[in-house]
């Protein structure tokens, strides 16, 4: 039986520990920043500082493209195809942890072949370093590099293993605090099931909890030339499909409703 004069011992908290803790108390009196939106897709605000997006695919489906739309759009302050709009030029930390360096050099070309520059874009390939290692690498170029947004291409490749849940969660805690300490917003990369077309493995459904959008990049079923961008779900309010596809050139460019000329705002370069 549980003995009532017994007592209970309580665990013993730092001082410090306790001051931020109570720190963290939100009154509806307090001054606090309100989320700072970095681009619509059309006129839909999605992706904010301080908030994390997924952007899953099966392999091959072009998902590397279609985020090369959207940085592009971030680091040149563009309106892309009338879809991808940056409210602000931003300074993008991009981390690729599958593609060899000849591979992820392409994607720099593309993205200054779209923006005419590649000032404000800080392309790494991390391929050969191990998991823990690629964590340590990011904080070190978070730390190195003040940007704006951090693309983690490969997010699965921070875990020995997708399917372990306290790892998984480790993760993802982690990129949550990156997303507060460095105000940024992250855009992780995340291959979906074959069977079921959920993100994979148990980092994929902490990305779904935790993520402000999930969107989904799928090849067309007819036409193997043509991918589709669709909101899994998201917060607020979502936008329509569109379709993309790669010129001759090797750019991706939307082709819905025809294609649309790129249009730069008046932002400093």
């Amino acid at each position: 039986m549980f003995d009532l004069d017994k007592k209970i011992e309580k665990p013993e908290v730092s001082a410090d520990f306790l001051k931020d803790v109570l720190s963290k108390r939100i009154r509806s009196t307090d001054n606090i920043k309100q989320n700072e939106y970095i681009l619509k897709i059309d006129n839909t605000n999605k992706f904010s500082k301080g908030n994390i997006s997924g952007w899953i695919g099966l392999a091959k489906s072009k998902k590397t493209f279609a985020l090369t739309m959207f940085v592009s759009a971030l680091v040149g302050c563009l309106r892309l195809y009338s879809k991808f709009n940056a409210n602000s030029r931003n300074d993008v930390l991009y981390i690729d942890t599958e593609q060899s360096p000849s591979d992820v050099q392409r994607i720099t070309h593309r993205v200054k072949k779209m923006v005419g520059r590649e000032d404000g874009l800080f392309m790494y390939g991390l391929r050969p370093l191990s998991p823990k290692q690629r964590i340590e690498a990011i904080q070190l170029l978070l730390k190195e590099h003040q940007v704006d947004v951090l693309i983690i291409d490969g997010v699965r490749d921070l875990l020995m293993d997708i399917n372990n849940a306290v790892e998984s969660t480790e993760v993802m805690t982690l990129l949550m605090k990156w997303s507060f300490d460095f105000d940024i917003h992250i855009a992780t990369v995340l291959h979906q099931n074959k069977g079921d077309g959920n993100s994979r493995g148990h980092i994929g459904t902490e990305l779904n909890n935790k993520a402000e959008t999930i969107l989904r990049v799928t090849r067309d079923t007819t036409d193997i030339n043509i991918s589709h961008i669709e909101e899994v779900f998201g917060r607020g309010k979502g936008f329509e499909k569109f379709s993309f596809q790669i010129s001759e050139d090797g750019l991706p460019e939307v082709v819905e409703f025809g294609i649309s000329e790129i249009d730069v705002k008046d932002a400093p370069f």
